[in-house]
């Protein structure tokens, strides 16, 4: 079975959800991806939230936890 984002690489055992409800996963509406594709959007999406840490560390000394 090929993944099923670039239907290139062999899917493994990778399960991917993306916008989607526990609910969807449990009653197996999801897509199986590479390796190699879920590596890149977790990356992708670390990148992405990676950018609020100032904030994040700002709010936190304003309100001195």
């Amino acid at each position: 079975m090929k993944c099923a984002n670039c239907n290139k690489h062999k899917a493994t055992l990778e399960r991917w959800l993306s916008e989607g409800s526990m609910m969807d996963f449990v009653h197996g509406n999801y897509q199986w991806w590479c390796k190699c594709c879920t590596t890149k959007y977790q990356l992708e999406y670390a990148i992405k939230i990676s950018k609020n840490i100032p904030e994040l560390k700002n709010k936190l000394e304003k309100i001195k936890c």
